[in-house]
Parts: C-alpha cells; sequence; structure tokens
C-alpha cells in the first residue's frame, strides 16, 4: 500500500515538473525585414522531361542547377544525343559552360555553351551535347559552370554518369570463346 502510494506521488511530481517546464516563454516572432531578405527564389518549374540533376561537387547547386536528359540508351557506336537544362537559382551577369568527356567517349558536338548575358532567376538555359560511345563502361561527362554576378567570376563543377552497354542488335563477343582443354590436361587457373 505504502509502494503503490509513493508511485503515485512520484507520477504527481514527475507531471507537475513536465507541465512547469512546457510552461517557457513562447518563441520569437520572425523579424520581417530578415524573412525579406532571406526568401528564396521561386524554383523553375520543370527543367524538362525525364530530366535528372547532374552531381554537383560541393554546394554549388544553391546558386545553379544542372538537369539532363539522355536522348536514348548509350549504346556502343552509336550518336547518344544529351539535353542540358542549366538553371540559376539567382541573376547573373553572364553564364557559361564547357563540356568534357573521358576517352572512350567521344563528344561529337556541343562542348561549349556560349556566355548568355543577364541570365535571370530560375529561366532554364537549353543547350545540346552530341557523345558517341567508343566502348562499354561507365563515364562521367564533367561540365565546368562559369558566372559572373554579385561574388565575382565563379566555376562550379557538376558531372553527368553515362553508363554504356553494347546493344542487342549489334552484340557480338567482344573476346572469342575459350579453346576447350584438351582430354588428361588440367585447367589453368
Amino acid at each position: 500500500m505504502i509502494l503503490s502510494r509513493a508511485r503515485c506521488s512520484m507520477l504527481v511530481a514527475l507531471s507537475c515538473c513536465a507541465w512547469l517546464a512546457a510552461c517557457g516563454d513562447p518563441a520569437p516572432e520572425p523579424d520581417p525585414g530578415a524573412a525579406a531578405t532571406t526568401k528564396p527564389a521561386p524554383k523553375a518549374t520543370d527543367p524538362g522531361v525525364n530530366m535528372v540533376a547532374a552531381v554537383s561537387a560541393g554546394k554549388t547547386s544553391r546558386a545553379v542547377g544542372v538537369h539532363f536528359s539522355l536522348g536514348n540508351a548509350p549504346t556502343v557506336k552509336t550518336a547518344l544525343p544529351v539535353d542540358i537544362a542549366i538553371i540559376p537559382h539567382e541573376p547573373f551577369i553572364t553564364l557559361s559552360a564547357r563540356f568534357e568527356s573521358p576517352e572512350g567517349l567521344t563528344m561529337i558536338s556541343g562542348d561549349q555553351l556560349a556566355p548568355a548575358k543577364n541570365a535571370g532567376a530560375e529561366k532554364v538555359v537549353k543547350h545540346q551535347l552530341t557523345l558517341m560511345p567508343e566502348r562499354n563502361g561507365v563515364f562521367i561527362v564533367t561540365a565546368s559552370v562559369e558566372t559572373e554576378g554579385a561574388e565575382g567570376t565563379v566555376t562550379r563543377v557538376f558531372s553527368i554518369p553515362v553508363i554504356v552497354e553494347t546493344s542487342a542488335a549489334s552484340s557480338a563477343p567482344e573476346t572469342p570463346a575459350a579453346e576447350p582443354a584438351e582430354k588428361g590436361s588440367a585447367p589453368d587457373s
């Protein structure tokens, strides 16, 4: 009996402490002037159908976003159109871009985006690359976006992954089939 009264008293005391702790000062109301300066720009409605965000180096996508869409499935010896959408999230005096592809993925056209003057916030800048995969593999196209604005001239780097596979129609074994081992000989290890 004493134990249950002690428990009851303990529960009442804990409840009172919890209520008192919750009775602190209300949260301060935000300053209307500060809200106007930190308000983010409205996001672009749609960079394009089936577009994917390129991977940014660091936190560069806060100022500029790069999206891409592959025109078809990347296959060896088949031209690959790549649609690019660059979205500035703040206004810039100029915006330009340079694209580089690694060995095994030749850039046929579109390696430069001429400087766009007065690039407005959330206004999509479109561009197109054409790539020619030479072999299977995973390749990274590098997009260097240079902007001139309030921070001065800044170059931001983005990565566009391209996975190339041989098409089913043109697939032929890349290496000849192994010769069967002669009878009585042990296979090489």
